[in-house]
């Protein structure tokens, strides 16, 4: 059991690593404001977070759902626990990249919507709610 889950691991760990370099590379579209590549990364995100998504299944059924903290202390591999180090901390990586790349993204709509706003202003009377803002 021991041998298949550390190949899987390590497979999960390559998956991984590709799925960060998209989303660093949908970073660099998303700043230099590359419509069709954002477009084209959105396939490569899927298809990469799919592959990610049955390795993991494939890691649980092999568990038992049983948390990997406990399956690596009990196993005592030092190989095992690097691997499982290195996945917490890919994982970390892509957890910062997706959060800015979020951000980036929001921002970019709001300032869309602020030119919109600007280009074709609302000609109707305006009223204001409770907080102050227009409708």
């Amino acid at each position: 059991m021991l041998l298949e889950l550390k190949h899987i691991m390590e497979e999960e760990y390559t998956v991984l690593k590709k799925l960060l370099e998209a989303l660093r590379e949908q970073n660099r579209y998303l700043v230099r404001r590359e419509a069709f590549n954002l477009d084209k990364i959105v396939k490569i995100l899927e298809e990469r977070s799919k592959n990610v998504a049955l390795l993991e299944m494939k890691r649980r059924k092999l568990t038992k759902n049983r948390p990997m903290r406990e399956i690596i202390e009990e196993a005592k591999d030092d190989n095992l626990k690097k691997i499982y180090e290195d996945i917490v901390e890919v994982l970390q990586k892509m957890q910062f990249q997706k959060d800015t790349n979020e951000a980036l993204i929001k921002h970019g709509m709001i300032f869309t919507h602020q030119m919109l706003r600007a280009l074709n202003p609302n000609v109707e009377a305006k009223t204001y709610n409770s907080i102050g803002r227009s409708r």
